[in-house]
């Protein structure tokens, strides 16, 4: 039995279905979140399905988080969508209750739950959702919401198919764009930013700093952040500002969080760097991941690791 079959033999046979996804979500985990949600609850009507998490303001436009009591947890089937290690799931109430499915695209680390179905190097969990859907068409059946979710999550992860994309990543696209969704909204949606985060993109572009070896990285320390008044939009859109740069092989995004740590997002074009996010705290795929630094010699500890990496691929 492949592990997708065992997830749709539990999907049947629970009453209750309870869907997580990671912090900080981004448009993959909204969208394989909503996504499956609204794949299980077009399919079987019958059933209570529920999604939770912390609400961001700044995601609203893709769907609104429930908040639910611990009671429904009794006898439920729970999945985690895009979360590769448990201390990331949102809402730390994922392991109460009857049984646990992972689903996720990233390296498969901690595989923790009573079924996992991980591919790692898929183009995005959103993907995955819809692999599922077409693997039992007989029985599943997909909403034009539910295809909406799963494309904005496909072009969130894929930075609108700069990255992870495949020919296998478009023909799925193709496939979703005959649902009757407005594709071209949501691709506006993605591309906006605020009049705030115009200005902090002036900033970032005055006050990077790039090595010899092309490694570019910006460290945004919690007064830098507070002064543009960024609010719940984040500072997402800062990373692929960074890669822009025609001489940049490498580059990363150092913010400083409220109890004085920095989180960290490490992107490049064909350097591996997940390992490094993996001694810092962290992971993801070879060419985007994400790590933690305790303090700033932490920061530049990572700094030195990722130049060092780049020169040892230089010479080689």
């Amino acid at each position: 039995m492949t592990a997708q079959t065992a997830i749709l033999a539990q999907i049947k046979a629970a009453d209750t279905i309870i869907i997580h996804r990671h912090q900080r979500p981004d448009p993959d985990a909204f969208g394989s979140q909503f996504g499956l949600a609204e794949l299980i609850k077009t399919s079987f009507p019958e059933k209570q399905v529920h999604v939770v998490g912390k609400q961001v303001p700044s995601m609203t436009w893709m769907g609104e988080m429930e908040q639910i009591p611990d009671s429904l947890y009794d006898d439920a089937l729970v999945i985690v969508t895009d979360t590769a290690n448990s201390p990331r799931v949102d809402d730390r109430r994922f392991d109460y209750g009857k049984v646990l499915v992972k689903i996720d695209h990233h390296p498969n680390d901690e595989p923790y739950g009573d079924y996992t179905w991980v591919i790692e190097g898929a183009s995005s969990t959103s993907t995955m959702i819809f692999a599922f859907y077409k693997e039992f068409e007989d029985e599943l059946t997909l909403s034009d919401a539910g295809a909406s979710y799963l494309y904005a999550g496909i072009v969130g992860d894929t930075g609108r198919f700069l990255y992870a994309t495949k020919s296998e990543t478009m023909q799925v696209v193709a496939d979703l764009m005959k649902f009757d969704f407005d594709w071209f909204k949501i691709n506006q949606q993605m591309d906006t930013i605020s009049v705030e985060a115009a200005r902090a993109s002036g900033y970032v572009y005055n006050n990077m700093v790039t090595t010899d070896n092309g490694f570019n990285y910006i460290i945004l320390t919690n007064e830098v952040v507070e002064n543009f008044n960024l609010g719940d939009f984040g500072t997402a859109f800062i990373v692929p500002l960074l890669g822009k740069i025609n001489t940049v092989k490498a580059w990363a995004v150092f913010e400083q969080q409220d109890d004085g740590f920095f989180r960290v997002r490490l992107r490049s074009r064909n350097t591996v760097i997940n390992e490094i996010a993996k001694r810092h705290g962290g992971g993801g795929h070879k060419f985007a991941s994400g790590a933690f630094a305790k303090d700033i010699d932490e920061v530049h500890e990572i700094i030195r690791e990722a130049d060092e990496t780049l020169k040892e691929q230089t010479e080689a």
